[in-house]
């Protein structure tokens, strides 16, 4: 260096020289500065896109589910508008009453059917619990309205933890149970839905809420990381606790509007 100082190296001084390399130098850590950004919005994007994607399926989902009843309903009704022209009446109750077999099975209390916002909700899960050996009942107390959380997300929150459960016990062997409770707190309102089915292992609890992280293959994994984002979006906290000997519950922590 003392050489290269004393003489020029290609006709170029050691001061010109060394002002090239920090120009280098520099230009190259800006650029390596763009890169990491951009490929972080790519990430972004990528994460956003399966996100929507899973959106896009649990719509058509719905769609056709509602498809599908649409065309049971038409079947049943011109089954019973027959059995009526033929003036079959014994014939369109029996057919009525085994139509209303499944509904019979649930029992609903006055706790279940207190004026909940969630009931219509609610009851369709619990007879989808019910068909797979599953005891399923909620008690929702007053309040819930006055949460900051538009309604429609909130049944968005409270259908995707239940049918988080109905997922997680639908094959174990234990006791089937799920639980679903609402509790007015003063300035919070408390939505938890607990279950007993297998404990999800401690380093698994906070994995479960990053986005695209499943256990049940891919294209799955972004349910907790929506329901998460929405709660927090109203500065909200969703927390888990899942031991052995308890059970695994989902508790929201929702703040009441402020206008309340």
């Amino acid at each position: 260096m003392a050489n290269w100082k004393e003489s020029d190296l290609f006709g170029i001084s050691y001061d010109k020289l060394l002002n090239i390399i920090i120009f280098v130098v520099v230009g190259l850590s800006m650029l390596s500065l763009i890169v990491v950004k951009e490929i972080y919005k790519m990430i972004e994007y990528e994460t956003e896109f399966k996100i929507q994607q899973v959106k896009l399926e649990q719509n058509k989902k719905l769609i056709r589910t509602l498809r599908s009843q649409k065309h049971d309903f038409l079947n049943h009704l011109q089954t019973i508008y027959g059995m009526v022209q033929l003036n079959k009446q014994d014939k369109v109750r029996e057919y009525i009453k085994s139509l209303n077999n499944d509904l019979s099975e649930i029992k609903f209390s006055n706790d279940d059917l207190s004026n909940s916002i969630f009931d219509s909700i609610l009851i369709p899960k619990k007879l989808e619990a019910i068909k797979q050996g599953i005891s399923f009942s909620y008690q929702v107390e007053r309040g819930v309205t006055d949460v900051d959380f538009p309604l429609d997300k909130l049944f968005r929150v409270v259908s995707n933890l239940v049918d988080n459960a109905i997922d997680a016990i639908e094959g174990f062997n234990g006791k089937k149970e799920i639980r679903l409770i609402g509790k007015n707190n003063d300035n919070k309102y408390h939505l938890s839905v607990y279950n007993t089915g297998p404990i999800i292992e401690e380093e698994l609890q906070n994995q479960i809420f990053e986005p695209g992280f499943s256990t049940k293959g891919d294209g799955r994994g972004f349910g907790l990381y929506i329901i998460k984002s929405l709660i927090e979006e109203r500065e909200g906290k969703l927390d888990l606790k899942s031991e052995v000997g308890f059970g695994t519950e989902f508790t929201c922590t929702l703040k009441k509007s402020r206008t309340v």
